[in-house]
């Protein structure tokens, strides 16, 4: 096994033991929780690595875990801005 998959491997491992911990908070809550202790404690890399293991299907982590990386996913990609709603008069466009 590669330095890199045995890094991986301790990853979903760790990420695993967190979920356990914010299991006992229900679902919701404790995904929000763990999102919250990954944002906080993990290196960029180490999110950046677990994150792309997510988005190729995973294997290996709880449910819990999942749903707190699409939740720190969700929180990296700002929703797009829409502007429809605004009406600038013609006559300021030059």
């Amino acid at each position: 096994m590669s330095g890199r998959a045995d890094t991986l491997d301790t990853l979903v491992r760790m990420a695993n033991q967190i979920a356990r911990f914010f299991e006992s908070q229900g679902h919701e809550p404790g995904a929000l929780g763990m999102a919250d202790h990954l944002a906080t404690f993990w290196t960029p890399r180490m999110r950046d690595d677990i994150q792309r293991h997510a988005e190729n299907g995973g294997e290996g982590l709880l449910p819990l875990a999942a749903a707190a990386l699409i939740i720190l996913q969700k929180r990296a990609t700002p929703d797009p801005v829409s502007y429809t709603h605004l009406t600038l008069p013609t006559s300021d466009l030059v």
